[in-house]
């Protein structure tokens, strides 16, 4: 079996523990993958306002969970609340995405509505259609992480009544690992890997650096992109689906492109 990647090295910026799928990719293809975790999720705090969106989960007509993310602390926080992960059986759920979906069914629900795309903006128009072949201007509950773009809000304003909630908080991690940005201020790295605009953001604070067109990394789609290309980056990957696979077979790709 010929590895494709072998002797390469990556750097994945993902959260701590969240690589696995990725690292497991990666290392099948012969590459070697060191976490350095520039994005934190942590719970946010919820308001006595906001408790009744989860003791009171009836006015909803919708729940629309955006990231894997947003449904682990949603239902936490409805544990937390009201001892367990049950809701009305009249709610319906909206995802994005495969992987979102699969973290749903982890709580024994199925999604009425899923977007095979990968961003807000992939999901909102055929949503819209959706609910707007239903008739009437449903109630729409939208846990998100504090970071999160209001797109979705945006997009269904006049068709939806829409509440956001932010039930995780994405932060910079205190005291990045030294020993991998002086490894990368050496060059001993073939590229970083970049999921999320934050992780684009806080890899400015940790390493702040005027050579930005010298850094080499792959985006996992075109927010994260967009948001390397606005701070002065130049990605030499940008994959073609945002997942742990469409990462790993756009590098491929890219490597395959160079021989």
């Amino acid at each position: 079996m010929t590895l494709r990647l072998h002797n390469k090295l990556f750097i994945s910026t993902r959260p701590k523990d969240s690589s696995g799928e990725l690292t497991d990719l990666l290392s099948r293809e012969g590459a070697t993958v060191i976490e350095f975790p520039l994005i934190e999720i942590k719970a946010a705090q919820i308001s006595e306002k906001e408790k009744r969106y989860f003791t009171q989960p009836k006015q909803f007509h919708w729940i629309i969970f955006t990231s894997p993310n947003g449904v682990r602390y949603f239902f936490g926080i409805l544990k937390e609340y009201t001892g367990s992960h049950s809701l009305p059986d009249e709610i319906q759920f909206a995802v994005i995405g495969e992987k979102t979906e699969s973290i749903l069914k982890e709580f024994g629900y199925r999604a009425s509505f899923v977007n095979p795309g990968s961003t807000a903006e992939d999901f909102s128009k055929p949503y819209l259609n959706h609910i707007k072949a239903g008739g009437t201007k449903p109630n729409i509950l939208l846990p998100l992480g504090n970071l999160a773009r209001t797109t979705i809000q945006d997009q269904l304003e006049g068709a939806a009544n829409c509440t956001r909630i932010n039930v995780y908080n994405t932060e910079i991690p205190i005291n990045p690992d030294r020993r991998i940005i002086q490894q990368i201020e050496e060059d001993r790295y073939d590229m970083l890997i970049f999921t999320s605009p934050s992780g684009i953001q806080n890899f400015l604070k940790a390493y702040p650096t005027s050579r930005k067109q010298n850094i080499r990394m792959v985006c996992i789609g075109p927010v994260t992109h967009n948001e390397a290309i606005n701070n002065g980056f130049h990605p030499l990957v940008t994959a073609q689906k945002s997942s742990a696979k469409g990462i790993v077979d756009s590098i491929l790709n890219y490597y395959i492109s160079k021989t």
